[in-house]
């Protein structure tokens, strides 16, 4: 697993040379200290073969919305209609900041 940005609000990681579920191990070792914070995890560079593989992130995705923080996959060449909707899924970086940016709004505006 890499760290590509860890900040006070946000942290952005990804598999390093790994599998999606060997990633997902290593991701959920680490999840407590990221709990806090707002979550992308950037599949940009990952083989990902199924769209199952992406469904570990489902209960992480869910147990972080339950804890106000958002929770943003970056992966591009998905069928998104096919992936449940309390995953949030982007192609982009740009598109993940935002997603946390408008969701950090609407915590503060209190909806």
């Amino acid at each position: 697993m890499y760290e590509i940005m860890n900040k006070e609000k946000n942290i952005i990681v990804g598999p390093k040379n790994q599998t999606i579920r060997d990633f997902y191990k290593d991701f959920s070792k680490n999840y407590p200290d990221f709990l806090s914070k707002n979550v992308i995890v950037d599949l940009r560079e990952a083989r990902i073969e199924k769209v199952s593989e992406i469904l570990v992130f489902l209960n992480t995705a869910e147990e972080h919305a339950n804890n106000a923080s958002s929770f943003v996959i970056i992966c591009h060449g998905m069928d998104y209609d096919e992936l449940p909707d309390q995953l949030v899924i982007v192609p982009t970086m740009i598109e993940a900041l935002d997603i946390i940016e408008m969701d950090e709004i609407t915590r503060d505006l209190g909806f």
